[in-house]
């Protein structure tokens, strides 16, 4: 049966459906180019259309492994470059994630095509199964919900649903528009017409949105100063750049006590705690106090048994947020029990950390601070947990792990979903870059280039109030998925059982 729905005849549409896939990544960072994002989905959405079950299980597979095999190609780089596992093992870990990721996409297809009625599958059962898949991986297995297909649509109109039914919104609103598309294509007379007007008035109605303003800004701003310190990853953890690491940072910082903040990356001095603070830490925050200046920087933290990573605050007082969401096996070996073997082919240096318990506001320069560590920052609904508290959104990373690779631009991207999502201003620092300063439009103020030792200067100004996105979360746009997905099953009788 398999070898029927790989027959030569059918061989052409699996090699565009890998093509499709592969160029929806150009709709992303850096290269934005935004129609993609309509057409990629477009042509895969055609396919599924005539094709069976099994067919359309295969192509949405396939999609996936030309659209994540080109997405997160830097996930060798990591492995490879960095973890110095050998080309081999650090191909074979990449092509694994790689596959399944690509069963998601899989499973929207085989779903669809349990459908009959061409405008069911278009405007309620593809847009609908496309939302709960993406949702769905980005929670199982502690999530991937890197690449959401709404991030590619962050400068188009689209965007100004996000801060009421976040990145999923826009996914789902963006598969819409690709069918109604289809339909304006497909189809003849008054549906082609209706079609048409549908998705005028669903443009029309992002420009209202864009509108409402669902946040508004305090009385004064802060000034901050974001450090970008440049330590390349392969020196990072080495002895001799201990003491330079150090020199810089601290350094840094003395030049710009006249800031109400300071804001190192991740992990910015390598290693713990206790290891710096009587003599680096302790002396730099008599500095701070006497300034009245903030710092927020990135560093392991031991308490008892416990070992995380941290974002913490030294300054009047000291105050510490554990990292919640943890990188699997960058972070923490799952299964540590039959994995631990990795460590013998990738160097992790900081591969046995604990998950924080809870979101922990910090108090820096005056304002109540949401933080969050490295990829956090693409949990929107986690971060929404310290809102409406908090003022003001920061984020540290360190983006070197991915060298020069696509990653550290999508990175950024999901960071500026996140400050439209939840109505804030987002301070963004990382090692190498690219750190940045994002306003609560999700609109970039002042970013540092990549590479390069860099402090970026500003005057931002904490917001206070609620988007619906902050109230609501997910729970509205899943739930709504859902129901048309059960609406539609009730409207005919799929053959879930049939033979092809």
């Amino acid at each position: 049966m398999i070898r029927k729905s790989l027959s030569f005849r059918g061989l052409p549409r699996y090699w565009l459906s890998v093509l499709a896939g592969a160029s929806l990544v150009g709709a992303y960072a850096p290269l934005n180019v935004w129609v993609l994002g309509f057409i990629s989905p477009a042509l895969l959405v055609v396919m599924w259309l005539f094709s069976t079950p099994r067919q359309a299980f295969g192509l949405g597979f396939f999609f996936g492994l030309g659209f994540f095999g080109v997405g997160v190609s830097w996930v060798y780089n990591s492995i490879h470059e960095f973890g110095h596992a050998p080309p081999p093992f650090a191909v074979a870990l990449t092509l694994l994630f790689v596959l399944f990721l690509s069963f998601f996409p899989a499973v929207v297809g085989w779903i669809q095509a349990q459908y009959r009625q061409r405008s069911l599958r278009l405007l309620v059962v593809i847009p609908s199964a496309w939302v709960l898949l993406e949702w769905l991986r980005g929670w199982i297995f502690t999530g991937f919900p890197w690449l959401q297909l709404g991030y590619s649509q962050l400068d188009t109109p689209l965007a100004a649903i996000a801060p009421v039914f976040g990145v999923l919104g826009i996914s789902g609103l963006t598969m819409v528009l690709v069918g109604m598309i289809l339909m304006v294509i497909l189809s003849a007379g008054k549906t082609r017409w209706l079609a048409l007007a549908s998705i005028m008035v669903a443009v029309a109605s992002t420009y209202v949105l864009k509108q409402i303003e669902w946040t508004q800004a305090k009385d004064k701003p802060i000034s901050v100063a974001l450090v970008q310190g440049n330590i390349a990853q392969q020196d990072k953890w080495q002895d001799e750049w201990l003491l330079p690491t150090i020199k810089r940072y601290t350094g840094l910082t003395l030049r710009n006590l006249d800031r109400d903040l300071v804001v190192w990356p991740e992990v910015a001095l390598p290693g713990y705690y206790h290891q710096f603070e009587r003599g680096i830490l302790r002396p730099l925050q008599r500095k701070l106090q006497n300034s009245k200046t903030d710092l927020l920087f990135g560093i392991l933290f031991k308490e008892n048994s416990l070992h995380h990573n941290s974002l913490m605050k030294l300054g009047r007082d000291t105050e510490v947020y554990h990292k919640r969401h943890l990188v699997p096996f960058g972070e923490y070996i799952p299964l540590r029990h039959w994995l631990s073997w990795l460590n013998r082919w990738v160097i992790l240096p900081a591969s046995n950390m604990d998950p924080g318990s809870q979101p922990t506001l910090l108090h820096a320069a005056g304002e109540d601070i949401a933080g969050s560590v490295c990829y956090e920052d693409a949990y929107g609904g986690e971060m929404a947990q310290m809102l409406p508290a908090a003022s003001l959104l920061v984020n540290i990373s360190n983006d070197a792990w991915f060298g020069d690779s696509l990653a550290p631009h999508q990175h950024l991207q999901i960071a500026r979903m996140r400050a439209l999502e939840l109505g804030r201003p987002m301070l963004r620092t990382t090692n190498t870059g690219i750190s940045a300063i994002i306003n609560d439009q999700g609109e970039l103020e002042a970013i540092s280039p990549q590479f390069k030792i860099d402090v970026l200067q500003a005057e931002v100004w904490p917001r206070v109030g609620t988007t619906p996105f902050v109230k609501w979360g997910n729970i509205p746009i899943i739930v709504f998925c859902m129901a048309l997905i059960l609406m539609g099953l009730g409207g005919q009788r799929p053959g879930f059982f049939k033979r092809y």
